[in-house]
């Protein structure tokens, strides 16, 4: 439990429900923790008799960008829908269900490269050795002619196409004036990477507000742009699987490459406070702590991933610890870097150690309904769990409550 110097556990105070964001790591098929998460989230935004928290800004990266995308939708109002916490969740689910493996047909797909993916980890007793099984270019004419013939077989090209999918999901972001920008309360950042400048990008709800942001500036190898279908299927873009989102003259991928996921622009950028969040609740996919030191293949594999997925994160939330405080600090009051700019308490949501514990880099990619299933019941208990927690001023926050155990 957080403390501050009065022994109380800190939270935030305002004259209001705490402003929130949430932001989702990318990881897969493991981001079906997220999914859950949100759900409980939505449901307790749902809760009119008792507000205790404003959903102000929702943040993802990869896996995690597509379930804020479809949170944010939901409440977004457009054409036909003022928006609501409780078509965010259904559209949460609906969209999950479309991106497993439905028919026979993706179930064997899944199986085969699930497996594949496993079968990698596997090394030769004593050798240490592991064989590359499973490797594929995306800009192969093999790669091209496997997926126009995949429909043949009874693949979805929802299920191998995901720009099909999200234009098939979320059609209101396809037309011009179909959201009613105006009106949009809740804040959406997508994180990608631009591969030719090495721009770390952020598809910002903002831009689309109409909210000025410099574009791309060498000096600092980043560029916020307005949100759109084509950025988020960008930051869910592995190399190994999908050939560079094309975007004007740009070509992107994964933000895993660049913020998993954007938390800075939440509190940088013009400075008006009422637009920066009191807390900001991050849903991490990629466990900060592990139970030893990796020594297999399988192993080393899994924990370089999880760094890299974590290494960005927490730059940027290192960042927002150095600002709260820099404000803290009596000599810095009537300064200009402080100036526009509000403590804001960070806080984790995790999985149980045991469950992380279980996954593996292969299992990011079993997209079976199994899976999914599992990991949102947990995300979901977890969740409940926490905001209950949170409620009644017993969680902790950042740092201390971003791994399983003290240092």
């Amino acid at each position: 439990m957080a403390k501050s110097e009065t022994g109380k556990t800190e939270r935030s105070t305002n004259n209001g429900p705490t402003k929130v964001a949430v932001a989702c790591q990318g990881g897969g098929m493991h981001a079906a923790f997220a999914l859950g998460v949100l759900k409980a989230i939505l449901e307790r935004v749902d809760n009119k008799s008792e507000p205790k928290f404003k959903l102000v800004g929702l943040s993802g990266t990869s896996a995690g960008a597509l379930c804020a995308l479809m949170a944010w939708y939901g409440l977004a109002p457009k054409k036909g829908s003022p928006g609501s916490a409780a078509e965010a969740i259904k559209k949460l689910e609906d969209f999950w269900q479309d991106f497993v493996a439905r028919t026979g047909a993706e179930n064997l797909l899944n199986t085969f490269t699930f497996g594949a993916l496993k079968a990698e980890e596997i090394e030769v007793p004593l050798l240490g050795l592991s064989a590359r099984v499973f490797g594929i270019n995306p800009y192969a004419a093999g790669y091209n002619a496997l997926a126009a013939f995949l429909p043949t077989l009874g693949v979805r090209k929802q299920y191998f196409d995901l720009n099909e999918l999200l234009a098939e999901t979320c059609p209101a972001l396809k037309k011009e004036n179909d959201i009613d920008w105006k009106n949009v309360d809740t804040r959406l950042l997508v994180g990608a990477s631009e591969v030719v400048n090495g721009l770390e990008t952020v598809f910002d709800s903002d831009v689309n507000k109409g909210i000025k942001y410099p574009k791309n500036t060498a000096s600092y190898w980043r560029q916020q742009l307005p949100l759109s279908l084509e950025g988020v299927a960008a930051s869910g873009t592995l190399p190994a699987f999908r050939e560079a989102q094309r975007i004007g003259s740009d070509y992107y991928w994964d933000g895993l490459y660049s913020q998993n996921p954007p938390v800075r622009e939440f509190i940088a950028g013009p400075d008006r406070l009422e637009d920066i969040p009191d807390e900001l609740w991050i849903v991490r996919i990629n466990p900060q702590q592990w139970p030893h030191a990796p020594d297999s293949n399988k192993d080393i594999e899994d924990r370089q991933n999880e760094l890299m997925g974590n290494l960005s994160l927490n730059k940027e939330l290192d960042f927002i610890m150095k600002v709260n405080e820099w404000i803290k600090r009596p000599e810095y009051k009537n300064d200009n870097f402080v100036k526009g700019k509000k403590p804001v308490i960070v806080r984790t949501i995790k999985m149980e150690e045991e469950i992380a514990d279980e996954l593996s880099y292969s299992s990011k990619f079993d997209r079976s309904r199994d899976c999914m299933a599992r990991l949102c019941d947990h995300g979901h208990k977890v969740a409940l769990r926490w905001l209950d927690s949170w409620q009644d001023n017993k969680v902790g926050k950042y740092p201390e409550d971003a791994g399983y155990r003290k240092l």
